[in-house]
């Protein structure tokens, strides 16, 4: 299926979010195959959680301790970069001491753990709300061949986050091409394309939308490459840099209600974006909990919070719920994404590029 064909469904299911949201039924009663699922993590009591998007999706955080306060699973939090999980994962497989239970993790990280590194589980089939999630997602997971691999519960987008008393209202980037702006020379945060993370996203839709000769004109502009996104926005908040470009939207959550001079922008051509979810590792000590956390994280519950932090739920019907400030985010057009299968070359093409 062409991607522009994908973006299209995406776009359709989840932006406008169309049809009422489906319940659990049979799945959720006594006996069902929910409560044999509580039942199980119960005894296992502990979960690890490695979260791989280094904080960019603030959520996934948030579920790991409604999980411990609603089942009384002890539950650990550790967040990293995309990179750091694939090789930590990667090396606890292979020497037999796994000590991750459920990853956060895009979906480009997850087929190189998959064919690359032989490192996951198939499980999707057991995490019961696995059918709720819009066909439209599935299908891309399909088409990315991990659907077994990854249970997608939100979609992270990318746009521009500037201070605005650097930045007034005309000199706005309101274009991806706008950073090519002579002005902007040597001022804007860029996460690091030469790594798995946002930075890489951006750079695979980029590439694939704009060519090579984008990358190289945008490299001459000498940006300020970063590997901490979190601290990364914090300096824009600061007045440090005035714009950091791409900015994972799952973070202007946490700096939207503080007062400060900051300004999200959404790309004319639309937001990069890449499917996030939970992957389990072969041999996860406590892969029962690992599937409930990715059960609770397909609750309406969460999936509301997922869209009140900014990010767009797998699950149809929630987006229509939120303030219009959010739908105005999560609503944002979807460009495009990575191609998995491409991965180990962009990176070296970023690594050439990016000197």
């Amino acid at each position: 299926m062409a991607m522009r064909q994908v973006r299209m469904w995406l776009t359709l299911g989840l932006a406008t979010v169309l049809g009422a949201s489906t319940v659990l039924g049979a799945w959720a009663g006594p006996g069902s195959p929910l409560q044999a699922l509580v039942e199980a993590a119960r005894r296992e009591g502990r979960v690890v959680m490695y979260d791989g998007t280094g904080g960019a999706v603030p959520t996934f955080e948030y579920a790991t301790k409604l999980l411990q306060e609603r089942y009384g699973i002890r539950a650990e939090y550790v967040v990293m970069r995309a990179s750091e999980q694939r090789e930590r994962v990667r090396v606890e497989v292979r020497t037999g001491r796994v000590l991750g239970d459920a990853l956060g993790t895009g979906h480009t990280t997850t087929w190189g753990m998959k064919f690359e590194d032989a490192s996951l589980e198939s499980f999707s089939d057991r995490v019961p709300s696995y059918r709720r999630v819009s066909p439209q997602v599935r299908l891309l997971m399909e088409r990315m061949r991990v659907s077994g691999e990854i249970a997608p519960t939100v979609l992270q987008i990318w746009g521009i986050l500037v201070n605005t008393n650097l930045v007034p209202p005309a000199e706005e980037p309101r274009s991806w091409m706008d950073l090519l702006d002579p002005k902007w020379r040597g001022r804007f945060i860029m996460d690091d394309p030469r790594a798995l993370g946002g930075g890489f996203v951006f750079f695979s839709a980029t590439l694939k939308q704009l060519g090579r000769r984008y990358h190289e004109a945008l490299a001459a502009q000498r940006p300020i490459l970063t590997r901490s996104i979190a601290d990364a926005a914090n300096r824009v908040a600061r007045g440090e840099v005035p714009m950091m470009a791409p900015f994972a939207v799952g973070l202007y959550a946490r700096l939207a209600d503080q007062g400060l001079p900051l300004k999200l922008i959404l790309a004319r051509e639309g937001a990069p974006y890449v499917v996030h979810g939970i992957s389990i590792p072969k041999g996860a000590p406590h892969s029962n909990a690992a599937v409930l956390l990715t059960e609770l994280m397909l609750s309406e519950e969460v999936q509301l919070r997922f869209a009140q932090d900014y990010l767009v739920p797998v699950i149809p019907g929630v987006v229509r719920r939120t303030p219009e400030r959010v739908r105005a985010v999560v609503g944002a057009r979807l460009w495009d994404t990575t191609e998995p299968e491409r991965s180990a070359e962009w990176l070296r093409l970023a690594a050439e590029i990016y000197r």
